[in-house]
């Protein structure tokens, strides 16, 4: 409360500033052309008060009441000014018109790049594109306190995050989206994810993303939701150099006791090193005296007092001229961060009755790094060739201690305390090199190219399980469960994968140059693209095994040293689980030729974007069956495919503000590998179980977008679109009639996808002109979309899903984004705040689909509220202050019954967040 209170003061003396203050506002114009001058120096004489002009040459900032001059001033151009009495309180109109300073001209060579980090630069991009793409710039994602690629996906219309499913994009979930990185693909390092977790890339290294939801003959066509393209920052004009330090408070994890296992010594900083190694065969060594050895890691959680979540980051770049017409540039980053979280909820399974097989009291704890490192090099020759080489390793690490205790109908008990703990690393390495390069007059021939090498690896090394008879408390032994093999085990497991990818895009400029646009009336564009990826899966268990099905005499908080007693006097004993299918490799191999028309059917009013694309893909998996035998050979399938993929984007310009936009195309999904590999994987104890399908085939996918958007002012846009998909064979994840609850995927039959999007993005001060500064300083934006979607499983499947016709998994009804933003310059300018306020929420969705007579599982709906104030000192200094997930709202998921009975499946919370950082830039 106190916060709000200072927030409110801090407006209050904004608001007696403006008071005393007149406004000055107006054009800048070329005095030959009449056109709009963007980015021209509106400044009162003497002073550093003043603004630059917009996208549409205009300008706006306060001024002290009395007597000023006014100079207005661009490159090449003469600086010319008015005189001007401000009055408070009052908006004063100019006019600037300039005449071009041929002298000064012609000693003027502009050298600057274009900004594409800002949200009015991408707003000019997208209004100018000839086919429909939405961005979202790094200053944009500072504003609203985004701190990854993925809380940035969550600002844009009709993106969703779904806990533990990614992201969904107009409903539709990761298989049907694709992740690329300036222009090249970027795998997965979540074995169960077909797109990488975006939430892996820190904001420190992105330019920009664009997120395209038509298709385009050079875009990868395996997607029906979203393509997603992340630009990585680019070496900047004026030399920097940046160091910030951040920290961070959960209500319910910081100072509070934090359970984990502290195994290895760079644990803290997200790598294992050697600590979580598997023994040769499973099993601890053999002592010299031929008694069992022990493992290296501990059975025992340790508990410690969570400390703040912390951000280290440091960033710089340079440039250098070589000679008359070349640059060589640099830029590199270097950021480490950790977070403590803590969740105290439930979790249950029920059969068709509504009666619980599971219902469980579950504790997490979960510590988590992210470390990134980003190396980019350019060299431009010259304006016409240039060069890229860019480098960036993320490394994540997940170390979790889950405790569920309740009730478990397979072994008869309502004490059961199961706990595991899952230390989890992920790596990623992206090498990329790229040129771009122009040639013949005019730049008529246009020719660019890219290289890369991803590597990815997945690392879950010596997870531990233990079952409990109860929990022990005040020390009271317990008894271990162990009816099943697999009940109490260590289990290692291991994916690395490799893509090699490459890109030729070619465009010729057809015709005669149109001066008025700098550009071709026609265009013609080919191109040819390749992507090869190779998986490898490996993993192994060592069970607890024991000659009775309860061993007595245990405490639960503490069993390590108890365990390696029974082992030593052979009350139990460590079984490696020799199994046929510890090994899968799957790959995939993508060849593709495209070719695109655009043509200007009426200049300046009527374009047209028309292509083809074909691709050739072969994907092939080698495995075996959990019922083959160990000495059998691995099977091997293969899947070939010839897709041939039309795309037609149509844009119409009713003014220099306002267009409309068709787009019509087909796109395909294929099968992720996780979805191919028959391995089967269960999260909770109890829980569902998910093992691959081998058979699965291409889904076929048919879009159809209709929008109209204008751009009323700089930074602002109002937009509404329609859209649909018709989707013949999707894959969708359903039970297996099998004995447990097994879950696995198949082409299903049709889905169908509808909806209308809304977006804008409006100052306070055009909506209610009263020349208030406040509320000029003022923005709204919303973006919400709002849909419909069924999906139909065919009579030929084989399943027990409840429903065979349902929403799909993951498509929310609505999903709405809102925001609130005000800046305030302070101290005559030295201190520029920027106080945003988010919010976002969803429509109840499925989460899984039910099966055996059980109804579907949804996720209830619930807002996010963050609050986010940054504030620039002297261009140098920036201290920013956010409060997140304001409302604290529970994560819930419920389960439906006939006669209307529902069923809470899982709830938690994950508390309010508070935090502070603060950079300084050299």
């Amino acid at each position: 409360m106190k916060k709000f209170l200072f927030l409110i003061f801090l407006t209050s003396i904004g608001l007696t500033s403006w008071a005393q203050k007149g406004t000055i506002s107006g054009t800048v114009l070329d005095a030959d052309t009449g056109e709009e001058i963007i980015g021209a120096s509106v400044i009162i004489k003497g002073t550093n008060t003043g603004a630059s002009t917009d996208i549409y040459g205009q300008f706006s900032f306060l001024a002290e009441a009395g007597q000023k001059e006014i100079l207005a001033t661009f490159i090449g151009y003469k600086t010319i000014s008015q005189s001007l009495n401000v009055v408070a309180g009052q908006n004063h109109q100019l006019k600037f018109t300039l005449e071009v300073d041929a002298q000064e001209l012609d000693a003027v060579e502009i050298v600057a790049k274009a900004n594409t980090e800002s949200a009015e630069a991408l707003m000019v991009q997208r209004k100018n594109a000839d086919v429909m793409i939405e961005s979202i710039g790094a200053e944009e994602m500072s504003v609203k306190g985004v701190s990854d690629v993925e809380g940035a996906m969550t600002k844009m219309t009709g993106v969703a995050k779904v806990r533990g499913k990614g992201l969904y994009v107009r409903g539709l979930g990761d298989r049907y989206n694709i992740a690329t990185m300036n222009g090249l693909p970027v795998p997965s390092t979540n074995p169960d994810l077909k797109v990488i977790p975006l939430s892996i890339f820190p904001t420190d290294l992105v330019k920009n993303i664009g997120v395209s939801k038509t298709a385009t003959p050079e875009l990868y066509g395996d997607f029906a939701g979203a393509n997603i393209d992340i630009t990585l920052k680019d070496y900047p004009d004026d030399a920097f150099f940046t160091i910030g330090i951040s920290g961070a408070y959960n209500t319910l994890a910081t100072f509070n006791d934090f359970k984990t296992h502290k195994d290895g010594q760079y644990e803290a900083l997200g790598f294992n090193g050697n600590a979580r190694q598997r023994p040769e065969g499973g099993v601890p060594t053999i002592t010299p005296n031929g008694e069992p050895g022990a493992y290296n890691t501990s059975w025992s959680p340790t508990t410690s007092n969570a400390p703040l979540n912390i951000g280290l980051n440091a960033s710089g770049g340079k440039s250098w001229n070589i000679g008359d017409e070349s640059v060589f540039g640099i830029i590199g980053s270097l950021a480490h961060s950790n977070k403590y979280e803590y969740r105290d909820g439930r979790f249950a399974a029920y059969n068709a009755q509504a009666t619980p097989y599971v219902d469980y009291d579950r504790e997490e704890w979960i510590y988590s790094t992210n470390t990134s490192a980003l190396l980019n090099l350019t060299f431009e020759v010259n304006n016409k060739h240039k060069f890229k080489l860019n480098n960036i390793v993320v490394n994540e690490s997940f170390n979790s201690v889950d405790e569920n205790y309740g009730y478990n109908n397979d072994l008869d008990t309502e004490t059961l305390f199961a706990r595991r703990n899952t230390y989890l690393q992920n790596t990623i390495f992206v090498n990329q090199f790229s040129g771009d390069h122009k040639f013949m007059e005019n730049d008529r021939l246009h020719f660019t190219w890219g290289v890369s090498r991803t590597a990815t690896i997945s690392q879950e090394p010596d997870r531990r399980q233990l079952l409990f008879s109860d929990k022990s408390v005040d020390g009271k032994e317990v008894n271990l469960f162990s009816r099943n093999a697999f009940d109490n085990h260590r289990y290692w497991g291991e994916m690395n994968e490799v893509e090699y990818a490459a890109r030729t895009d070619v465009s010729i400029g057809l015709g005669a140059l149109d001066n008025a646009n700098d550009g071709f009336r026609s265009t013609l564009r080919f191109g040819y693209q390749m992507k090869s990826k190779n998986r490898e899966f490996e993993w192994f268990q060592t069970n607890i095994r024991s000659s009775s099905a309860v061993v007595r005499g245990i405490n639960s908080e503490d069993p390590n040293a108890r365990i390696n007693e029974w082992i030593q006097n052979e009350t139990i004993f460590y079984s490696p689980f020799t199994i046929p299918n510890n090994y899968f490799q799957a790959k995939m191999d993508v060849h593709s030729f495209y070719t695109g028309y655009d043509y200007d059917i009426m200049p300046n009013k009527l374009k047209m974007n028309v292509g083809v694309r074909t691709e050739i893909g072969e994907q092939y998996v080698k495995y075996k069956m959990q019922g083959d035998l160990i000495a059998d050979p691995y099977r091997e399938d293969a899947y070939e495919s010839v897709e041939f993929l039309p795309s037609f984007n149509l844009k119409y310009s009713l003014d220099e503000r306002s267009n409309m936009r068709f787009a019509a195309s087909k796109t395909i999904t294929r099968p992720g590998m996780r979805e191919l590999i028959p391995f089967e994987y269960q999260t909770v104890v109890g829980g569902e179980a998910i093992i691959g399908n081998p058979n699965l085939k291409n889904a076929q996918n048919y879009n159809v977008d209709l929008k109209y958007e204008i751009f009323p002012n700089s930074g602002e846009l109002f937009s509404v679109g329609l859209f649909g998909k018709y989707l013949d064979n999707p894959i969708e994840k359903v039970a297996r009639p099998s004995a447990g609850n097994v879950y696995s995927f198949d082409n299903i039959g049709t889905a169908t996808v509808a909806g209308i999007e809304i977006e804008f993005e409006k100052s306070l001060g055009f909506i209610i002109n009263n020349g208030s500064e406040a509320l000029r300083n003022t923005t709204i934006g919303m973006n919400g979309t709002f849909m419909y979607s069924q999906m139909t499983i065919g009579d030929d499947i084989n399943t027990i899903v409840t429903n065979r016709q349902r929403a799909l998994q993951g498509a929310s009804p609505y999903i709405v984004n809102a925001n609130v933003g005000y800046q305030q310059d302070w101290n005559n300018g030295n201190i520029h705040s920027i106080f945003t306020l988010t919010y976002t929420t969803f429509g109840d969705r499925i989460f899984a689909a039910g099966a055996m007579g059980a109804g579907d599982i949804y996720e209830k709906s619930f807002g996010t509220l963050d609050l986010i104030v940054r504030n620039k000192i002297k261009d140098a200094l920036s201290f920013n202050v956010s409060a997140k997930n304001l409302l604290n709202p529970s994560i819930e998921r419920y389960q439906k019954f006939e006669g209307g009975t529902t069923k809470q499946v899982s709830a938690y919370k994950l508390g309010m967040e508070l935090g502070v950082g603060l950079s300084y830039t050299f």
